[in-house]
């Protein structure tokens, strides 16, 4: 099979470019011809491990002073598409020159299956590529997360395509009630490899992990281990990663006078490493579509603690065998669990073991027979 995945920065730093990059090296693995659409390039390799035989195909690249289109395109901006799609997609030339190459490339896609990542490339994808081609949505997020202008876009445009697929079968169920006639299945995310470092649960070491924004909610997890520290002077926490609230957090770390005990370290390529040398793993997001980075440290034998996110880890934590789950947003609740399993080793060692099996059932193998047998269906029902 020919496979074609739109990617909007295949060398940013996320869960997705992660997914994505594991579904493609394990589909080349296995003989498909695959490549990634990129709608930008500023990097030489992508942030993980890619395939030689994977092909990346930048819709405009920055690497140098002056960006480059994919076709060396020069001529007057297409500004025809603007009123068209939601407020926002055309607000920033540099996002414009993007969606304009991507514009230009999508009619050459032939004989391909193509997966979208995010809704304003499937808004792209679905006007532009031959209908004939098969489509399949790969939906990121949780139902609930789209606004009223982008359902009502999101709506016209599934409703064109061959298939959604969901992280979460409480996703599946809403959207194959919205969208009765739209083929709707539930794929999770695959973990990269089974074969990662394991904790072994001795260092005094709280880690956590993700991007640097808001619905990280990493603010709420500095405020919670002020209160871990209270009693656990000893313990310190790690955060990985990289984004737009860094500044904010360090503030508050030095606000807090939590220098000797909060870690910013930055993006790391050697996530698995750097979760297993954690005894415990929290997670703070106010909202998952799946909740990679929480699969990834049990599956490194890290017990985990976790706001009770609607979706995502709700399903990848059983709560009080595996892990333990919380009340969204409570940090009080949240510091609770972090010194419950501080405290208690042998529930830690409990958790760890528990995690190992929960984290085979996500192994790449199975995940990826479950995407060529929806690419064989869906093909042969074209």
């Amino acid at each position: 099979m020919k496979l074609t995945y739109v990617l909007f920065n295949a060398f940013g730093i996320g869960g997705t470019v992660r997914t994505v990059i594991n579904q493609a090296n394990r589909m080349v693995e296995r003989g498909h011809d695959v490549e990634i659409i990129s709608l930008l390039r500023y990097h030489d390799e992508t942030p993980f491990p890619l395939d030689d035989r994977v092909r990346i195909i930048p819709m405009v690249d920055s690497r140098e002073d002056e960006p480059v289109d994919w076709d060396g395109f020069d001529g007057a901006e297409d500004t025809s598409w603007h009123g068209s799609f939601p407020a926002g997609v055309s607000a920033q030339p540099e996002q414009r020159r993007r969606l304009n190459a991507l514009i230009r490339y999508l009619p050459t896609v032939e004989n391909r299956i193509v997966v979208t990542t995010k809704p304003s490339i499937d808004l792209f994808v679905e006007r532009y590529t031959d209908p004939s081609l098969v489509r399949i949505v790969q939906e990121h997020t949780n139902f609930d997360y789209h606004n009223a202008e982008w359902r009502k876009a999101y709506h016209g445009m599934l409703t064109q395509m061959d298939a959604l697929v969901t992280l979460t079968e409480s996703d599946r169920v809403a959207y194959s009630a919205e969208f009765p006639e739209l083929r709707v299945e539930r794929i999770p995310n695959a973990l990269h490899t089974l074969d990662a470092p394991h904790s072994d649960l001795s260092r005094p070491q709280v880690v956590s992990a993700g991007r640097l924004d808001g619905n990280k909610g990493f603010d709420m997890l500095i405020e919670a281990f002020e209160k871990v520290v209270e009693t656990h002077p000893d313990w310190t926490l790690r955060i990985h990663g990289d984004g737009p609230d860094e500044a904010k957090l360090r503030r508050m770390i030095l606000d807090r006078h939590l220098y000797n005990h909060v870690f910013l370290m930055g993006s790391t390529q050697r996530l698995d490493d750097e979760l297993a040398k954690g005894s415990v793993f929290a997670m703070s997001s106010k909202s998952e579509g799946f909740g990679m980075v929480l699969l990834e440290a049990m599956n490194c034998a890290v017990p985990v603690v976790s706001f009770a996110c609607p979706v995502g880890p709700r399903e990848l934590v059983t709560d009080g065998v595996d892990g333990l789950l919380v009340p969204e947003r409570d940090v009080p609740a949240l510091a609770e669990g972090i010194v419950r399993l501080i405290e208690d080793e042998d529930l830690r060692r409990d958790f760890s073991e528990a995690a190992l099996k929960k984290a085979a059932e996500y192994g790449p193998e199975p995940i990826a027979d479950a995407w060529e047998a929806l690419f064989e269906s869906v093909s042969a029902a074209k």
